[in-house]
């Protein structure tokens, strides 16, 4: 996808706004794999501190690696710049424009309250249902979009069974996030990747000893959502990689590791 000029995106300008950025500490956030016997491989995914990110299976290694990178980027940079719970709509926007700067066009976003019929909800299936109806709304060929919501429940479903990778995660999210988690799915067709990202930000009135597999009290908590589809843009990627990879290894030595799914 072409994309000099496009909404200010050049690899100059991205480089110099990387360059910029400041990031939040992550020195004790990680991304951490698992498996699961439900799904065969190829498909696989991450926990990229307070994310959960899927590929399909013909997503190529350097466009994960891309994905997982500037999503890891993107966070830091929107803790940073907006720290506290209430900050969740200024976060939402500061994470979208780092990822467009690391060179992830947006195609689609949204911010808004929701309002949740009950007296609990489970993250976990929220955010999905936030996730389902991103990819619905998204223009692709096929199965594809059926596939990338199969991978995403595939991926959470994995988290669950695993307790070491779900222990770190409600780490990450609980100790190092600040008030929101997220499920992404990504796939490439012909050569032009797209991420979907359903994302859920949160005000709690108490504090909670986890996030996704535990019913939430509705009283206790109010909810956000974030719905975007990204677009990768070869051309500032490829200007920009080096630059986010130095200012994460600056930051901390964050691993991210791929999980079969």
């Amino acid at each position: 996808m072409s994309s000099d000029g496009i909404y200010g995106m050049t690899p100059a300008g991205c480089v110099e706004r990387i360059r910029r950025y400041e990031l939040a500490d992550s020195s004790t956030l990680r991304a951490r794999g698992f498996t699961s016997p439900e799904v065969e491989a190829p498909e696989k995914g991450a926990i990229v501190g307070e994310g959960i990110l899927s590929f399909t299976g013909n997503l190529s290694e350097q466009n994960r690696d891309d994905v997982m990178h500037a999503f890891l980027f993107a966070t830091l940079v929107a803790n940073k710049a907006f720290p506290r719970e209430e900050q969740g709509k200024e976060w939402y926007y500061k994470f979208v424009e780092a990822m467009m700067d690391a060179g992830w066009m947006f195609t689609q976003k949204f911010y808004n309250d929701i309002n949740v019929g009950g007296n609990s909800v489970r993250m976990d299936q929220l955010v999905l249902e936030i996730l389902g109806g991103v990819v619905a709304g998204t223009t692709l060929p096929g199965s594809t979009s059926a596939l990338m919501l199969k991978v995403a429940g595939s991926a959470i479903s994995a988290l669950k069974k695993r307790e070491t990778a779900l222990t770190l995660y409600e780490r990450n999210v609980l100790e190092h996030g600040v008030g929101g988690t997220a499920a992404g799915t990504c796939t490439e067709i012909n050569g032009e990747v797209t991420l979907a990202l359903g994302t859920v930000r949160f005000i709690r009135k108490n504090t909670s000893a986890q996030v996704l597999f535990a019913d939430w009290d509705t009283r206790d908590v109010k909810l956000y959502r974030g719905e975007s589809v990204f677009r990768k843009v070869s051309s500032i990627v490829e200007q920009t990689r080096d630059e986010i990879l130095r200012k994460l290894g600056g930051n901390a030595k964050t691993k991210i590791a791929n999980y079969e799914i």
